[in-house]
């Protein structure tokens, strides 16, 4: 049986055959045929957690300033901050002010300890590869948001080395955090 590769297509014996229905054909388990598209939305989600991490931090901080005027003025915020009043009353809803503010504490606090599970999830990740020597190729990208070409002057290399090395670095995390996406099947994207 003679194949050729045409684009995502295969020509097996003058005929083209999707790569699915070869799978199904040959038996090949459906786990491993979306393996590929598996590993891909894993490296996908990692980098959206990436550019997240910037924006992530500052609304940590922002935050924790208003819990801590949350706290401090007490029952008195509740004129300062009546638009976190909209997120948290729906129609209907009687409460006297204690509980309205009781309930904006909570809401605040339930979301910054969300933000910062996620921050430590990923600074965990992040240590994980900081000993690569192209550990600045992701850090500058993501977290900084430098370009390939003014990382690959700052490391004195070119930009597809900066490219293919953050790509490697990316999948590593990808791994670390989701348990796929490391290459293992020894894919490309």
């Amino acid at each position: 049986m003679k194949m050729n590769r045409i684009g995502t297509m295969r020509m097996v014996e003058n005929r083209m055959v999707d790569p699915q229905a070869l799978a199904v054909h040959y038996g090949v388990p459906q786990q491993l045929a979306d393996w590929k598209k598996t590993e891909k939305a894993a490296y996908a989600e990692t980098e959206r957690r990436l550019y997240a991490m910037r924006a992530l931090r500052a609304r940590v901080e922002d935050a924790r300033e208003e819990l801590a005027e949350l706290e401090g003025l007490g029952i008195e915020a509740l004129r300062e901050h009546s638009a976190s009043l909209v997120r948290v009353l729906r129609p209907g809803m009687r409460l006297d002010p204690e509980e309205v503010h009781a309930m904006q504490l909570a809401t605040l606090r339930g979301r910054l300890a969300a933000d910062e599970r996620e921050l430590k999830r990923m600074n965990i990740a992040l240590s994980f590869i900081s000993d690569d020597p192209y550990y600045l190729t992701v850090e500058a990208r993501y977290l900084r948001g430098v370009g390939d070409y003014d990382i690959a002057e700052r490391l004195n290399c070119d930009p597809s080395t900066v490219r293919r090395n953050r790509i490697r670095l990316v999948r590593m995390l990808a791994l670390r955090l989701y348990g796929m996406g490391g290459g293992a099947c020894g894919s490309s994207f």
